[in-house]
């Protein structure tokens, strides 16, 4: 009787739980794969812009992160200048921009992929190389992302 109590006790503990676990989940799938964007002008004129795009993927966090990786050092322009796989940031150099790339685990099978940036003052910002490289690990993970 004692072992049933304590087993009736810890259901009804956990219980409030599940709930939250799945509308975390929900929420998460309806952001999915919606690339968002923000540029900082620099209050001096002509200088650099810093842009931070993100991003989540429906995809394990290590595999995000090991196509970053891919991308970086299959492009011949772009210097890896360090990489933490343990905590899935690594920086790159590309001439005078650079770039911070961080995945973080939001849940198993779900990743954000944050990327931190420079670009020149007078590039548009629809023609960003960030929300590009976004883009192309988008595709090169089959996933369709689109920017919001």
């Amino acid at each position: 009787m004692r072992i049933l109590f304590r087993a009736v006790v810890v259901l009804l503990l956990l219980a409030p739980f599940a709930p939250a676990e799945a509308q975390w989940v929900f929420v998460a799938r309806k952001a999915a794969q919606r690339i968002h964007h923000m540029a900082i002008e620099n209050e001096q004129a002509g200088g650099p812009r810093r842009e931070f795009v993100t991003v989540i993927l429906e995809a394990p966090a290590d595999r995000v992160y090991a196509t970053v990786l891919e991308t970086v050092r299959a492009n011949p322009n772009l210097r890896l200048v360090m990489n933490d796989p343990g905590a899935r940031r690594l920086q790159v150099a590309d001439g005078d921009r650079t770039g911070t790339v961080n995945v973080a685990e939001l849940n198993d099978g779900v990743a954000q992929l944050m990327i931190a940036g420079t670009s020149p003052a007078n590039e548009p910002p629809a023609a960003s190389r960030v929300i590009a490289t976004v883009k192309r690990i988008c595709e090169q993970m089959g996933k369709p992302c689109t920017v919001e």
